[in-house]
């Protein structure tokens, strides 16, 4: 499992080295213009909260559903090479457009939610291995919706503060 994120982490790493033209030279992916439109964006937390549960939750349906299909190696190998990475990709991106600064900034878009998330999802993957009974599933979903809570009403807060370094 971690092996497929570190995989997909190198990835991502790799593609933005190779080809940074695609995602850093010529397009506005996290330049300044962007983070200067995420400084003055006022959040609607409600908002961000469902589109965060449905993306979280959408991740966890993917999960179990290759697991009830007989497929849960295959669900994990794809869930950790997409996670692994995006974040490799953003990254990387970051680091090259503004350094520490950059760093900061991803670290600091991860909390507190992820916190939460990794553990869930830990939890979720050892459910779906194990093909437990489906009120087992109950908590790591919990898990996944009050990080989601976190995402949307706290994170936000963080962002504000992280964002005044740019």
């Amino acid at each position: 499992m971690g092996l497929f994120f570190l995989s997909g982490f190198l990835g991502g790493i790799t593609v933005i080295c190779l080809f940074p033209e695609m995602m850093v030279d010529s397009t506005g992916f996290l330049d300044i213009s962007f983070i200067n439109r995420l400084r003055s964006l006022e959040v609607n937390c409600g908002g961000l909260f469902l589109y965060s549960l449905r993306k979280r939750l959408g991740t966890a349906a993917f999960l179990i559903l290759f697991s009830a299909a007989g497929m849960t190696a295959a669900g994990i190998a794809g869930v950790m090479l997409w996670a692994g990475g995006s974040a490799g990709t953003v990254l990387t991106v970051l680091s090259l457009r503004y350094g520490l600064k950059g760093m900061l900034l991803f670290v600091f878009s991860l909390l507190p939610q992820h916190l939460l998330f990794i553990p869930a999802c830990l939890m979720l993957i050892d459910c779906c291995l194990k093909r437990r009974e489906t009120k087992k599933l109950l908590f790591p979903l919990a898990v996944v919706i009050t990080g989601c809570m976190l995402e949307s009403y706290v994170n936000p807060m963080i962002a504000k503060v992280v964002l005044k370094l740019f």
